[in-house]
């Protein structure tokens, strides 16, 4: 694919101070549900050592200074491991900024207690499982002290209490929201919607999000891209989403700079540069490991991750 730019930056200069870890923890989780694959819920790999995690993590922390680290932790239902608390503040001791995905079951009580240590909440709604009032009760706890997002797991067979209870969120302050469809195994293929289903995804901003008042602002330390020209004139800025929705998502050849701006952690503690796996592995948090200095050349036709698409890229000339 030919691209009339010939360089990917943030779009917003302060995202180049921080540098981004993605960790899927554990696969341990209080919910099965029916489109989601069992290594992501069966428990069976266990949770990592604390002094462990407390190591790496204060590794990283030394060796991309003077840039900052922001942690997104994920896996299963990652607010079950017992240390999880601990390891968020650890986190903050050293000036780092925790995020993390949840299904939002933890008592109203542990949000309460706990939410000083969360930068960011992503709460995922799970129809099959989730309760209503809670996870309503939970995104009330968090909307005005925690950046707050918000996933509806858009389940083809309970679609309209989904878009329900969406109606029901958007009236809350200070969040963002989005009405997810379901994959096959978090592949490529969506599920079947019809044509009235597709067409509230497709108008999903006018319908949910446009409606949500925001009277406060949190940081944000990855968002759009911008494109640079040749002549070294600023194009536009394009989100994750929007290349993948237009298939511009085709950096094949150019210089990627996952490693040097961030890095995935995977169930088993291996460390790779992005989650297409470019470049091999590059240590386990268990172990010794540098971080890159340099960018790893894409091999890959189609970038398909939102995490890998936001770091900066560059044409070789």
């Amino acid at each position: 694919m030919e691209h009339k730019y010939i360089k990917l930056v943030h779009n917003t200069p302060s995202h180049e101070d921080w540098f981004v870890v993605n960790w899927c923890m554990g696969n341990t989780c209080n919910f099965e549900c029916s489109y989601c694959p069992d290594n992501l819920h069966s428990g069976s790999i266990k949770w990592p050592e604390l002094d462990k995690v407390k190591a790496f993590i204060t590794r990283i922390v030394e060796q991309v200074a003077p840039r900052k680290v922001y942690f997104e932790l994920t896996g299963g239902e990652v607010t079950l491991y017992k240390h999880f608390v601990e390891i968020c503040k650890h986190c903050t001791e050293l000036g780092a900024k925790v995020g993390l995905i949840s299904n939002g079951s933890r008592t109203l009580r542990w949000w309460e207690d706990n939410k000083q240590y969360f930068d960011h909440v992503c709460l995922s709604f799970y129809p099959e499982f989730a309760e209503e009032d809670h996870f309503i009760k939970v995104v009330k706890i968090l909307h005005d002290d925690v950046r707050t997002h918000v996933n509806i797991m858009m389940s083809p067979e309970k679609f309209s209490s989904c878009y329900a209870i969406a109606n029901k969120i958007k009236n809350i302050t200070n969040i963002s929201m989005a009405l997810q469809p379901l994959i096959y195994d978090f592949g490529t293929e969506m599920y079947e919607y019809t044509a009235p289903q597709k067409n509230i995804f497709d108008k999903q901003h006018d319908l949910i999000v446009k409606h949500i008042k925001h009277t406060k602002e949190f940081d944000y330390y990855r968002g759009a891209m911008k494109m640079i020209n040749e002549d070294g004139t600023e194009g536009a800025a394009s989100s994750a989403h929007r290349f993948l929705s237009e298939q511009t998502n085709d950096w094949s050849g150019w210089k990627c700079y996952m490693g040097v701006e961030q890095i995935i952690v995977d169930l088993a503690g291996d460390i790779f540069k992005g989650w297409c796996r470019v470049g091999g592995k590059i240590g386990n948090i268990f172990e010794d490991f540098e971080v890159p200095k340099t960018p790893v050349i894409c091999n890959k036709t189609m970038c398909h991750c939102n995490f890998d698409i936001m770091c900066t890229k560059e044409k070789v000339m």
